[in-house]
């Protein structure tokens, strides 16, 4: 058998100490790098976050420095609302069967009394003054012709509207039209213009709804071109008095807002034309405004749901003036309701009007409240 001798056995526990060891500084050593590395590490982690955050900081810092940008300044219109006047007046007559007017000096664009202007109404043959404005102003020739057609007359003799008496297959002027619009309230001069002018009444109505845009009008919107009823179909006394303002600036449609009477073209339906008899005139016979003034015209209306409108012109000392009412008790008493107002509230006859309220207008933005609103005038 072979036996170790003594020092073998010695140098086999050597060496196995020795592996030992070794393994056990491998292990620490291992450990402490790892260590090392997983400290460094972490020490860096702060450090990206505060750059980070540095960077973000810097950021905000520079989009705080950036000038506000400027508000997009408001579109100009050609018109203003009114001003009230420094004497305005708060309508109040025991007289009146209407409970919305406004009363308006033309010339300087001041409210001289009112009540309820800024409400929404349903304007019924009122709307004839725009649809005259949009028509005179996109009319280049006015002695070019229309030729109606049964799709133009049958609707409206359906809806009752008043007519100036054109029939199918007529040919008459543009200049008939308009008067025809505006004398006799005609429907069937305003479905014409709409479709001479714009080729259908829907363009036209949007010429007209865009044209209230223009004239910076916030409580109008049109549907037809006539003023037949409808539930969108709204404007206020106050959007109206500017309507009939800016049409007077016109020398056409001013014409034909103060006309009497006018005859239309010779047609082999009509030969010897129509005569048209200015409803406006017509009900002014007999009436005078005491205290002096002259009632030069305007626009009547009806509906059922509007009651007896009227948009009167009248003068006083070379002054223009504009009265709007709604829903008045009937036709005459719509006449009676505008004069009683002039009568009021006009300035006594040789007295200028206030020179501070000279060029005085101001824009009003108002919160309209919907109403609710068929044959028309």
């Amino acid at each position: 058998m072979l036996r170790l001798n003594k020092n073998e056995k010695g140098g086999a526990a050597v060496i196995a100490v020795l592996m030992i060891i070794m393994i056990v500084a491998i292990s620490s050593a291992i450990l402490v790098v790892t260590g090392r590395d997983s400290i460094n590490q972490a020490d860096y982690v702060p450090a990206i976050a505060d750059e980070s955050s540095q960077e973000e900081s810097e950021a905000e810092s520079l989009v705080d420095s950036q000038p506000e940008p400027e508000p997009e300044p408001e579109p100009e219109t050609l018109m203003t609302y009114p001003a009230q006047a420094s004497d305005y007046e708060e309508i109040d007559l025991d007289i009146l069967t209407t409970d919305n007017g406004i009363l308006v000096n033309a010339d300087n664009n001041t409210i001289l009394a009112g009540i309820n202007y800024d409400e929404r109404i349903y304007p019924a043959s009122l709307t004839k003054v725009m649809s005259l404005i949009v028509a005179v102003e996109n009319i280049e020739d006015f002695e070019a012709t229309y030729q109606f057609t049964a799709d133009d007359i049958d609707p409206l003799v359906e809806a009752n509207a008043a007519r100036a008496g054109f029939e199918a297959g007529e040919t008459v002027t543009y200049n008939d039209l308009l008067y025809a619009s505006i004398l006799v309230s005609g429907a069937d001069g305003t479905v014409g213009l709409a479709n001479a002018v714009a080729g259908s009444e829907e363009e036209f109505v949007n010429l007209m709804n865009a044209k209230a845009a223009e004239l910076g009008l916030t409580g109008t919107n049109f549907v037809n071109s006539s003023g037949l009823h409808d539930d969108n179909h709204y404007s206020t006394c106050q959007d109206i008095a500017v309507i009939m303002e800016y049409a007077l600036q016109n020398e056409r449609c001013a014409e034909i807002l103060t006309a009497s009477e006018y005859t239309t073209s010779q047609t082999e339906q009509h030969e010897d034309g129509i005569s048209l008899t200015s409803v406006v005139a017509s009900r002014f016979t007999g009436y005078y405004i005491e205290g002096g003034g002259d009632l030069l015209g305007g626009k009547t209306g009806f509906t059922d749901e509007s009651g007896y409108s009227l948009a009167s012109i009248a003068q006083r000392d070379g002054v223009t003036y504009v009265c709007v009412t709604v829903n008045s008790e009937d036709e005459w008493k719509a006449v009676e309701d505008n004069i009683a107002i002039y009568e009021a509230y006009l300035p006594p006859e040789g007295e200028a009007p206030d020179a501070s309220d000279e060029d005085s207008a101001v824009e009003e933005s108002e919160d309209y409240s919907s109403a609710s609103d068929s044959a028309e005038e």
